[in-house]
């Protein structure tokens, strides 16, 4: 009998986390592939999706330090998947620009991501699919929210971790 109330949707929960965990594997695994690394593979789909951007920009979506962005770009631009340009509106910086190979290789990373998600729910009722892509907008976008609020994270963290390190005896 599936779980229901409560436990179903911590049981969806669940799933969720697993599905989170096999995506990071994906992602590394594709990234490999390509012969960049995952935060390489992030810089390639920023720039996809949001157009040129500075590397101050790369960094603060990375959570990396700007030392660290110079150096990953260096790798992209010897790939021949990024190129920098100047500017037009801060001549002190530059742009990263995916290259038509960068664009090729991004495009064709998400497109294989797109197949293996659709050939995994091919088989399942049209009207379940939709009814889970509405849950995952859902999601995404709860979490989304909860990402940009890190004091009320540290202190719900800090709440449920509270007295776990002292000796219960």
């Amino acid at each position: 009998m599936p779980p229901r109330g409560e436990d179903a949707v911590r049981t969806l929960a669940e799933r969720v986390r697993e599905l989170v965990v096999a995506t990071d594997d994906y992602r590394r695994t594709m990234a490999q592939a390509a012969g960049v690394g995952v935060n390489e593979a992030t810089t390639l789909g920023e720039l996809l999706h949001r157009g040129p951007l500075p590397p101050s920009a790369i960094a603060r979506r990375l959570g990396i330090a700007s030392a660290s962005v110079t150096s990953l770009l260096d790798r992209l631009t010897v790939a021949g998947f990024v190129e920098r340009h100047p500017n037009p509106v801060d001549r002190r910086s530059v742009l990263v620009v995916l290259t038509p190979g960068g664009r090729a290789t991004i495009r064709a990373m998400f497109d294989l991501f797109t197949d293996d998600v659709e050939q995994a729910v091919r088989a399942a009722e049209p009207r379940h699919v939709a009814e889970f892509a509405r849950s995952l907008t859902r999601m995404v976008a709860a979490l989304q929210a909860r990402a940009t609020d890190r004091a009320s994270l540290e202190a719900e963290l800090a709440r449920r971790t509270r007295g776990a390190g002292e000796n219960r005896s």
